[in-house]
């Protein structure tokens, strides 16, 4: 009986050790972190010019951000799991919620990343329909909150609760050919599709039925050559990367082509690989090169005015970036697809007497 007592006794012992040395351990660390924190403050254009774009972080997992998980359900999640970070693979585009959560589209780990700074929270979301995601590469959300996702492969667009519960599925089964960008009118409640292999834009209603289809394979301007993202300003005026015409079209609310800008080239404000494209809270807008890992920015009418990044691993610097959104407070976050990273930059606004960018 004696012996037995010390055992228990000694399992006790043990236990409490574990629980405190994993409180101790779960108190470093604790704040956001950015590993590619820079020495010197980064700034778009460089100096002398007024600076109109400034880096601020970068992350690539929860704990970059500050969110992590009750210390006991982390230990017994490793327990069970091993150890989880949940590093992004190949982020590829993104969206903000009306409440502020970060969505991230990430095809290469066939899901959805949701990190929730107000609540310190995240979410993956793997499902929609009762089957796993295969190739997420759009997304966007409503004024509710709700999240939009795109899966190219499975050639639908899913509608997901801000909780991240799959709702329903807008359109028609076999009508998208491969649905990539994704861009939501918050004025008008349409969410528009870019189907890349079908060549047109699409837009849905906020019931699911399908209010625009527009455009063909083709040069002339309205037609598109595999089309790849889209963005919507607040007339309603469309934004669409016009990829292997290497050109973006801008259009207005009921297809009408406005403007087209860009070529194919190698100079200051030339297309090769253009991806994703959104817009400041001044129209200028802000188009991503992969192949030369920029993002080049336009004034209103489609005049070049500046690049922002370059090839590299560090902060500021690009690696076959892809997706880009603007936030209402202009903070500005692009999918550094290949370093694996979301990078965070803030629009500074307009120089003093109305100077370009």
């Amino acid at each position: 009986m004696r012996e037995r007592r010390q055992w228990v006794r000694l399992a006790l012992y043990l236990c409490g050790f574990t629980i405190l040395l994993v409180s101790m351990i779960s108190c470093f660390g604790v704040g956001p972190k950015d590993l590619d924190l820079p020495r010197e403050r980064i700034v778009w254009p460089p100096p002398p010019a007024p600076a109109r774009v400034e880096y601020v972080r970068s992350f690539r997992t929860p704990r970059d951000l500050g969110i992590r998980r009750n210390w006991l359900v982390r230990f017994f999640s490793y327990l069970a799991r091993g150890r989880r970070n949940f590093q992004m693979a190949r982020p590829y585009a993104i969206a903000v919620t009306s409440d502020g959560k970060i969505v991230v589209a990430d095809p290469d780990a066939r899901s959805v990343h949701v990190y929730d700074l107000e609540r310190t929270r995240y979410k993956r979301i793997t499902r929609a329909a009762g089957s796993l995601l295969v190739s997420p590469v759009g997304v966007a959300a409503d004024l509710e909150g709700r999240i939009y996702v795109s899966d190219s492969y499975r050639k639908a667009i899913f509608r997901f609760d801000p909780k991240g519960e799959w709702i329903d599925t807008l359109g028609d089964e076999g009508d998208l050919l491969r649905p990539t960008g994704l861009a939501f009118d918050r004025q008008r409640n349409r969410l528009y599709v870019t189907d890349t292999l079908g060549h047109r834009l699409v837009a849905y209603s906020t019931d699911g039925e399908k209010v625009l289809d527009l455009g063909k394979r083709g040069e002339e301007a309205g037609a598109f050559n595999y089309p790849v993202a889209v963005a919507v300003d607040p007339s309603g005026r469309l934004y669409v990367t016009d990829s292997m015409n290497f050109r973006v079209q801008i259009l207005a609310e009921d297809g009408r082509v406005l403007r087209v800008f860009g070529k194919q080239g190698y100079g200051a404000g030339d297309f090769d690989k253009i991806k994703g494209v959104a817009l400041d809270a001044d129209g200028h807008v802000y188009v991503v090169e992969a192949l030369h890992d920029v993002i080049h920015v336009y004034g209103p009418e489609g005049k070049f005015l500046t690049a922002i990044g370059g090839t590299g691993t560090g902060p500021g610097e690009f690696w076959l970036p892809t997706g880009i959104h603007i936030d209402g407070s202009g903070r500005i976050l692009i999918a550094d697809s290949a370093n694996h990273r979301v990078q965070m930059l803030q629009y500074l606004g307009e120089p003093e007497g109305g100077a370009e960018l």
